[in-house]
This record gives C-alpha cells, structure tokens and sequence, in this order.
C-alpha cells in the first residue's frame, strides 16, 4: 500500500499534497496533535492539507491500511478502512465545494462520509483515483472478509450510473476467489 499511496499521490505542496519523506514537520505536527492522534508520524505516508494557514490542522492522512480526516473543527475525525470503502463519487461545485463522498461498510452497516478537499480543488483528481486504487487492492493482513450483498450494491450503482459497463459488471459478479483468504462472503451460510 505505501508504494500504491506514494506513485499515485504527487508531492504538490500547491494543492495540499504532501508525500513522505517531505511532509512538513509543521503540518505533520498539527494533524497528529488535532485529528490524527492515533497515527504515528513515521506511519502517514501522505498528507492533505485542507487549512488556510497551511498548519495541517484540519485535511488528511494517509496511513498502510486506512485514511484519517477531518473537514473542520466542527466536525470529528473519521478512520476509514481502505478495504470497508465499497463505493466512491466525488462532486465540484461553486455552492457545495469539491468533495469525495465516500460508501463505508463496517459489517452489517453501510454509511456515507465526505472528505472536503474544497481549499485544494485540483487534488480531486490525484485523490478520487488513489481511493479508487485503494478500496480495490485486497488487504489480506487480518483475513477478513467483505460482505459481499455490499460489493454486489456498489458495483450496480456504478452500473445503473453508466460507470461500469454491463459486460464489466457481469465479469466482477462472475469473480469469487476460492482460496482461504477469500475477498467475498456469501450471503447463505456454508
């Protein structure tokens, strides 16, 4: 995953992207004591700045195996697993600002977070596609399974919305790996 986060993210201090090992110790400091105290700083392999004053308080970070975020002060911190991301869509707009707005599911539960990046709209693009990458790469650390009625929903709103097209829908409900690190559980018990 730290490979996946530092090819895809560019080190672009002029829209908030920060790579290891330049993150500014400044930044660094400011999310690990505001948002991301769970995190060890040797840990985050990237960082979004989404501050005014560029002290890291409020934005991103990217860690191996999830992503920690807080849009504002007036909201709390998210932890997000890569692996619980089941679908992604992000929006511009001049009234709503540019964000990620995110599908988790956490085992039976299914929930939508946003991750503003509305101060550094071009990091959209360079983000939306990590993600992307992220929520689609097995972790095979904890032998966890996802639900697979979760993928099943996701993968047909990307079909219904036009993302996905028919035949590559048919092909990805076709895949179920049959090794005892399963990425899918089915929804009758075995």
């Amino acid at each position: 995953m730290r490979s996946l986060i530092q090819d895809l993210l560019p080190h672009a201090p002029k829209i908030g992207l920060f790579v290891t090992p330049d993150i500014p110790q400044k930044r660094l400091k400011g999310a690990t004591r505001d948002y991301a105290k769970d995190a060890h700083p040797e840990d985050i392999i990237a960082l979004y700045d989404g501050t005014f004053l560029g002290n890291g308080r409020d934005g991103a970070v990217f860690l191996d195996d999830r992503l920690i975020f807080q849009n504002s002060d007036l909201e709390p911190s998210q932890t997000i697993l890569y692996r619980d991301i089941v679908f992604i869509e992000s929006s511009q707009s001049r009234i709503r600002g540019t964000h990620i707005e995110m599908e988790i599911n956490r085992g039976r539960a299914t929930f939508s977070v946003k991750l503003n990046l509305s101060k550094h709209p071009q990091s959209l693009e360079y983000i939306e596609k990590l993600l992307q990458k992220l929520m689609l790469t097995p972790d095979s650390s904890d032998g966890e399974s996802t639900d697979w009625s979760a993928v099943t929903q996701a993968l047909d709103r990307l079909r219904i919305s036009g993302q996905l097209t028919e035949s590559d829908f048919k092909r990805l409900m076709s895949v179920r790996p049959n090794s005892p690190n399963d990425l899918w559980m089915d929804d009758e018990p075995s």
